[in-house]
């Protein structure tokens, strides 16, 4: 996953390069790959550790994580155009 996401990090643009979309593709593909083997890992995790009777309890922490990520981001996004102008948005936002 870490690698992946490096690798995104250094594709170009594509004023540079034509094919950059295309060479976004195969990292993000490693990336849901890696996202499927951490997740299970975390549910293993979350459930083996648990005491028996909140099993199910603990093994929905890592479900939420997803939905998390998501809510979480998109709040900032909304905050920061909230209180940036569209220029600045664009220039460092």
């Amino acid at each position: 996953m870490g690698i992946a996401t490096i690798l995104i990090g250094f594709i170009p643009e594509t004023s540079t390069v034509w094919l950059a979309p295309t060479l976004l593709v195969i990292p993000r593909v490693a990336q849901g790959l890696a996202v499927g083997g951490q997740w299970g890992g975390a549910i293993l995790l979350a459930t083996e550790y648990a005491p028996a009777h909140r099993r199910g309890f603990y093994g929905s922490f890592p479900q939420l994580d997803i939905p998390l990520g998501l809510i979480l981001g998109n709040g900032v996004f909304l905050i920061m155009t909230a209180v940036t102008s569209p220029e600045a948005f664009m220039a460092w936002g």
